[in-house]
């Protein structure tokens, strides 16, 4: 049995390759500096070996090939053991195409937003339309045991990240996957440690559209003109829009919905006219489900099965994510850390229920979130919260004129946040927690502080009785 080793296992996406390797057959270990929930907690439960922090006596098996994370730093210590011992070594996603993906059909969904959830509709209605894809999602899907999985069709979902492919190749990651449908939702600037401008991160589109055989398909967002001059100048094979602003010129497009975003008129040039039902928040959300339609549907799926399929569709796990309910109050989990996403997920939330409050808690842990890239556009999106709880650790470069708002609230502790805003919610609050990180647990440790207030009150009142 052959032996893999990942430096950076920890990631979603090369947690997530562990699985498939080790379904190939192989041995896999790993190492990571920094690993949290979900993703420790289903390597600990797959029983994949991982050491904590990167050390050379890491590779003292000598496994027979060494893969290297995007995070990974040519200063890394594990790293200049692999090369001074010359051992084997290449990308994630070089490994991904040779060894999964080049002898499979290639359904590749990319974009700033919404990767996670349209990658994880798309393998779930192809596995509910019986063709049993094999999929790779950078979460977990709750509509699956796995995250990922080989599968016996002939299809591969995979979500393509534009970030780079490794300190040794700084290839957007995607480029590497050569697909037959790439699924295109959104086009925006992030990412700043490796991109300096929107258009360094436009060219990597263009290179990833090019990969596609002109007998393939180009699904594409409509509403983002940005996106759309991109796949207009590069793409080779048909393009198929789709539209949730109504726009009949698109080929799919929603014409009709409730406020709540939960009923949808779909309407295709095609395929006619098809109601979605669903329970599934937010207008990304039917964004995301009509790019999910429309790519099904070029594979031969009928629209009515992936409507069907979508009614019984779970979202990710940390995807505006119902955590608790405590004495009245609610907890959301959310990934959001970016400002189109963060006014997205607030909206949701905002529109489940009519909250009393929306309140915000929000950890800028992301690259271009800690350099303070989005400025002025982050707290606005923040607009539709009654409050703002933010995190701010040592490394968060931020204008606190940016900052300058009555309902925003910045701590240099998480310990200081959590006793703030548990003192503050009241029976009513929807509280939307933000972050692409592990957040210190705060999410839980804020259920517990409830439920502990709320144990309280119930002794104080039952001896006043």
């Amino acid at each position: 049995m052959k032996h893999i080793h990942i430096i950076g296992i920890c990631g979603t996406f090369m947690g997530n390759l562990a699985l498939l390797a080790r379904d190939l057959g192989y041995q896999v270990s790993g190492s990571d500096l920094n690993a949290y929930p979900p993703m420790s907690t289903m390597l600990a439960e797959q029983k994949i070996d991982v050491s904590t922090g990167y050390h050379p006596d890491n590779l003292i098996h000598r496994p027979d090939l060494v893969l290297v994370g995007n995070t990974i730093s040519r200063s890394n210590p594990e790293v200049d053991a692999m090369l001074d011992q010359g051992m084997y070594y290449t990308s994630g996603p070089q490994w991904m195409y040779e060894n999964v993906l080049r002898d499979r059909k290639v359904i590749a969904v990319a974009g700033t937003h919404g990767k996670t959830t349209t990658t994880s509709m798309i393998a779930w209605m192809l596995d509910y339309a019986g063709l049993s894809p094999g999929y790779l999602i950078g979460g977990v899907a709750q509509n699956f045991s796995d995250a990922a999985r080989i599968g016996d069709g002939e299809w591969f979902v995979i979500e393509s990240d534009e970030y780079d492919t490794a300190y040794f190749d700084k290839r957007s990651k995607f480029v590497h996957y050569r697909p037959r449908i790439a699924a295109l939702l959104n086009l925006e600037f992030d990412h700043a440690d490796i991109f300096s401008s929107i258009e360094d991160i436009e060219r990597q589109f263009e290179y990833f559209i090019r990969t596609l055989p002109s007998s393939g398909r180009t699904v594409a967002n409509f509403d983002d003109t940005r996106l759309g001059e991109v796949v207009n100048r590069s793409s080779v094979s048909p393009i198929v829009n789709f539209s949730t602003s109504g726009n009949r010129e698109a080929d799919w497009y929603v014409d009709s919905q409730s406020e709540d975003y939960l009923h949808s008129h779909i309407h295709s040039s095609v395929h006619g006219s098809v109601d979605l039902n669903w329970n599934i928040p937010g207008q990304h959300n039917t964004a995301n489900a009509l790019a999910a339609i429309a790519t099904v549907c070029e594979v031969g799926v009928k629209v009515e099965t992936a409507i069907e399929a979508l009614c019984h569709f779970k979202p990710v796990k940390r995807r505006l994510e119902l955590l608790a309910e405590v004495n009245g109050i609610k907890i959301f989990d959310d990934f959001a850390h970016h400002p189109t996403a963060i006014l997205a997920s607030i909206d949701a939330v905002s529109k489940i229920d009519h909250p009393k409050r929306v309140i915000a808690i929000f950890e800028p842990r992301s690259n271009t979130m800690r350099m303070g890239i989005h400025g002025r556009n982050l707290v606005d999106a923040f607009d539709l919260a009654d409050q703002v709880y933010m995190y701010r650790a040592p490394n968060v470069v931020w204008n606190d004129r940016d900052l300058d708002r009555d309902d925003f609230f910045i701590f240099d502790s998480v310990e200081s946040l959590l006793a703030s805003v548990s003192r503050e919610l009241v029976s009513g609050d929807t509280v939307l927690v933000m972050s692409n990180g592990g957040f210190e647990n705060l999410q839980n440790r804020l259920i517990e502080q409830l439920q502990n207030n709320s144990s309280f009150l119930s002794i104080v009142n039952s001896k006043k009785q």
